[in-house]
Formats: structure tokens, sequence, C-alpha cells
């Protein structure tokens, strides 16, 4: 077989070509595609819980291939310490907001959280939670997979806090 660089070059292209395939087609391969997915991560996740720490991380040592496949599925890492640093990278930009976020819970890769105080309610949390909450778990989670949020009991309201950006109009070039 090809060396793991070069299969995973080739399965970006499948994927690209799959991604032109009429919906319907797409449809299926993407259901499939979960199917395996979610099988791989069910069984990988259950031979680890039966593996003691020092033979995954042999395991992990010996093979790149096994390295590349335990860090796509989470497997040898505590995922609620890597949640909790992820949400650290974004709590500061949610605290000067006057909001918060609780991490609840993190299994098989799935994030459950609390958004709380100016958080609750916001129009724009659905934004903070896709734009900063999500990146931020995807780029520092291994195995990521997705996030359910809860929300404290509030009235829906607009951000608080000024205007990220301000637009006005530029004169055209060469004026003075």
């Amino acid at each position: 077989m090809d060396s793991l660089e070069s299969l995973l070059a080739r399965m970006e292209e499948l994927l690209r070509a799959v991604e032109g395939l009429a919906e319907d087609d797409r449809a299926h391969v993407f259901e499939l595609l979960d199917g395996i997915d979610t099988l791989h991560r069910h069984a990988l996740t259950d031979l680890a819980r039966q593996l003691p720490g020092d033979t995954l991380a042999a395991l992990r040592d010996g093979s790149d291939a096994v390295a590349w496949l335990f860090d796509a599925y989470g497997v040898g890492v505590d995922e609620h310490a890597a949640a909790e640093r992820a949400l650290d990278e974004i709590r500061p930009y949610i605290h000067s907001h006057g909001g918060n976020v609780e991490l609840l819970d993190v299994t098989d890769g799935v994030v459950r959280l609390r958004l709380a105080g100016a958080c609750a309610g916001c129009t724009a949390s659905a934004m903070t939670l896709t734009d900063g909450i999500e990146r931020a778990l995807r780029e520092h989670l291994p195995g990521f997979v997705g996030v359910e949020a809860e929300q404290d009991e509030a009235e829906p309201h607009p951000p608080p806090g000024p205007v990220l950006i301000e637009l006005k109009s530029s004169p055209p070039d060469g004026w003075r």
C-alpha cells in the first residue's frame, strides 16, 4: 500500500469527486460514509476502553496510520480536558459580552454545553456557537463530532455591547 500521505490525498480527491455527483447520489454516498464512520468510532472507542493506556500509547507510537486513526477518533484523549481547553480559547470573547459557556459532558466526540448569562436568549448566540465554539472544538478536540447546546431561560434579545465594525462610505480614488 502507498504511504499514508498519498492515501489521504487520494481520499480527498475522491471526496471532491463525490461532491460533484447528483444530489441523491451524493446523499447516498455520504450516508454510507457516515455509517462507516460511526461503526469505526464505536469499535475504536470500545477497543480503547478495553486496552491499558500503555498499550494504546505503544500502538500509537508504532504506526503513523494508527496514530492518525486514534487522533481522528480521539482515542486515548481525555475528551473533557480537551474540550475545556478549547472552550478556554473562546471564553474571553463570550465573557466580554456578559455571557458564559459551561461544559456539561463530552461523550464520543459529542460536546454538551450550556450557554448562560447574556448568551441565553441572545439572537447572535447561534453564530457564536458555530463561528466560535464549534471552530475551537473542531481545532482542539480530536474526534469532535458536534455540539448539543442548552440555554438558560431568557427572552430573545440583541447582542450586548458595541458593534464590532462600523461601515463608512469611502470617497472615490483620487479624492482628497
